[in-house]
């Protein structure tokens, strides 16, 4: 009869429910591939717009002094392994409610013309 071929103790995998979490690796700017764009560049888009609005017809100009928006944000914060802190931001990116959703912040911006 031949020897059954059974695993000792000794070389089982020594599973940790806490592997998943010592074994995955930061994200980094380059391996990070989730919708979000940088925080600043975010803030950049929402304050690119237009200061003065003109109607070549009527002659009529319309000047923007200050503008706010109060929005939903999804944010995500990351360390790289040098210590850099990298933040992302975008409007929510989930338009279909899930089981699990990411956490939503608020923001609000507000721009006021310098005046200058």
């Amino acid at each position: 009869m031949a020897p059954e071929n059974k695993p000792s103790e000794s070389n089982l995998p020594k599973l940790d429910m806490f592997d998943a979490v010592k074994t995955t690796k930061p994200p980094t700017e380059q391996n990070d591939r989730s919708l979000l764009m940088p925080f600043a560049q975010l803030v950049e888009e929402l304050t690119n717009y237009e200061k003065q609005q003109v109607d070549y017809k009527t002659g009529l100009a319309m000047t923007i002094e200050q503008l706010t928006v109060d929005m939903p944000i999804e944010l995500k914060v990351t360390v790289n392994n040098d210590g850099k802190v990298n933040i992302k931001g975008s409007p929510p990116t989930q338009l279909v409610k899930t089981t699990v959703m990411p956490v939503f912040h608020q923001m609000r911006l507000r721009i006021v013309r310098d005046g200058d």
